[in-house]
């Protein structure tokens, strides 16, 4: 009964990170892929921002998102694709922070995209990362969702 556990996390400290269901990090591409109805004016998609630590933390923090347009430069590099950059009038960010209340884990930001702009016989890509946490560590792995969507 007093078995140690197989991972011991209390020594990993905190790591902000997005977390499905839409998926942040290459790892899950496939996931945040935006299926929007050309016939609509507005949809939107989710950004699910987690604490992952052992503990949560004892004070409100603030995490900072922004559009990193780099990332999708690299990814057309790294696996040969032809995304281009979503144009500025297909999408709003109005709120690029999220708050997560000291003692909580989760919170959610959202970003509205006009469907009706979008031209279905293109590839898009809009990256999103995690750039400030407060001093907090900001995931490797899963702090950029790569929303996109792809040509019809």
């Amino acid at each position: 009964m007093k078995d140690s556990p197989a991972v011991d996390f209390s020594t990993v400290g905190t790591i902000i990170e997005i977390i499905p269901p839409d998926g942040g990090g290459i790892e899950n591409f496939n996931e945040a892929e935006l299926n929007l109805d050309v016939t609509e004016e507005s949809d939107s998609a989710d950004i699910d921002l987690n604490i992952a630590s052992p503990n949560p933390l004892d004070k409100t923090l603030t995490i900072t998102l922004a559009v990193d347009d780099a990332l999708r430069l690299t990814y057309n590099t790294a696996y040969s694709a032809a995304y281009e950059a979503m144009p500025d009038s297909v999408y709003s960010f109005p709120v690029p922070t999220g708050t997560i209340a000291a003692g909580q884990r989760l919170d959610t930001v959202k970003v509205f995209f006009n469907p009706m702009k979008l031209d279905t016989t293109k590839n898009y890509m809009l990256p999103i990362s995690i750039k400030d946490a407060q001093g907090q560590n900001i995931s490797g792995n899963f702090g950029t969702i790569y929303f996109h969507t792809n040509a019809r």
